[in-house]
């Protein structure tokens, strides 16, 4: 039986590496903070210590008797947490997993970077030999992940057998920040606005990239980088396939140039408050006007990557958010029209129902990933 650790298991991502190991039969060991919440790990047998990434002294004891380290800890919301204690967590708290991880001599590192890592490249293809292109001050999570690749990479000169994932866009159940995730959250609360950027993404279930992880442990070549990719798309497509699943009727337009162009300079100007997950910013505008669209075929080639339906997984994290009491209260803010109360703008045809959504996608013959939950 394999023993590991997994860094942030408590948040998003590592609390799916943690549930999925269990399924696979490992012993896994959680580091938390503090009065972390398990609000996330209910359904797994776990062992817990309380560490911290940014307290040296608290990572060796971590590793005692663990032959695997994911380290999924770190901040990607730096607009709540501060670009400095992103900074510190992604950066310095990853030299310190490795430092921790090369004395306790364990057997592998998977590190979860990011696809941030590998800087801006609008409208190309991008695969695991891109690098961070832009001043720092221009992408600041992206270049975090990038700094934090570097303290893996230097570890590895010094004989750690560690390997490097990064995931796309992430979507799934337990984004309990709503970063990603949200996105499901925007469209049944009507937050999404009328006109959105012309650009486009890359979307991985959590399901699949967890599965990346345990992959890569197993599979991945030591110093290697391994993008957890799913499905290329435009914004607007994904908002229509997630309004699809949760029975939302939505008419999404697309920004043309001068209206991004514009819309980017008054946000640039006012900095509005927005009801979405993330910051609406200038940046962020001219960054969604392009496409971020990446190759995952090197994982899947060395790997035995599942490849989830996108409407499976939204259905699955719509009703994870329905469980946790995220939609209480929604419908009351519509009238028998459809129509918002607050707002006046109409979004809905009827009131979703993702899980007969989900059951006729299944029904059509693409069942998700290894039939699994994520």
């Amino acid at each position: 039986m394999y023993r590991a650790l997994v860094t942030g298991g408590t948040g998003f991502v590592g609390s799916n590496i943690a549930l999925r190991l269990v399924e696979r039969g490992w012993k896994v060991r959680i580091l938390e903070r503090m009065g972390a919440s398990h609000e996330l790990l209910e359904e797994g047998p776990f062992d817990f210590i309380t560490g911290d990434v940014l307290e040296p002294e608290t990572l060796p004891p971590a590793m005692q008797g663990i032959d695997v380290v994911f380290h999924a800890a770190g901040v990607v919301d730096y607009w709540r947490q501060g670009v400095e204690r992103m900074n510190a967590v992604n950066i310095a708290g990853t030299r310190n997993v490795m430092q921790a991880a090369l004395k306790s001599g364990v057997d592998r590192v998977v590190y979860t970077s990011s696809t941030a890592a590998m800087g801006i490249h609008p409208d190309e293809v991008v695969d695991e030999t891109y690098s961070f292109n832009v001043k720092p001050q221009r992408f600041v999570y992206g270049y975090s992940k990038f700094r934090g690749e570097q303290e893996v990479l230097e570890a590895v000169k010094r004989g750690l057998p560690a390997v490097i994932v990064n995931p796309t866009t992430v979507i799934g159940p337990r984004d309990i920040r709503k970063v990603s995730s949200g996105m499901v959250v925007e469209v049944v609360k009507h937050c999404v606005p009328p006109l959105i950027p012309p650009g486009g993404t890359n979307v991985v279930p959590i399901c699949d990239a967890a599965q990346g992880h345990i992959e890569a442990a197993l599979k991945g070549r030591i110093g290697e980088r391994y993008i957890l990719a799913g499905e290329n798309m435009t914004h607007r497509q994904l908002y229509q396939v997630i309004a699809n699943v949760v029975g939302c009727g939505m008419k999404l337009k697309v920004m043309a140039g001068w209206q991004v162009t514009l819309f980017a300079l008054v946000t640039d100007l006012f900095q509005p408050q927005t009801s979405g997950p993330l910051p609406l910013t200038g940046d962020r505008l001219r960054l969604e006007s392009h496409m971020f669209y990446y190759d995952g075929s090197k994982a899947r080639a060395e790997f035995e990557m599942p490849h989830t339906p996108l409407r499976v997984t939204i259905g699955r994290t719509y009703e994870w958010y329905d469980e946790m009491g995220e939609f209480e209260g929604v419908p009351e803010n519509l009238d028998k029209d459809g129509v918002c109360k607050y707002c006046g703008r109409t979004r809905y045809c009827s009131w979703p129902n993702p899980r007969e959504a989900a059951e006729q996608t299944v029904a059509a013959g693409h069942p998700g990933g290894e039939g699994s939950s994520s």
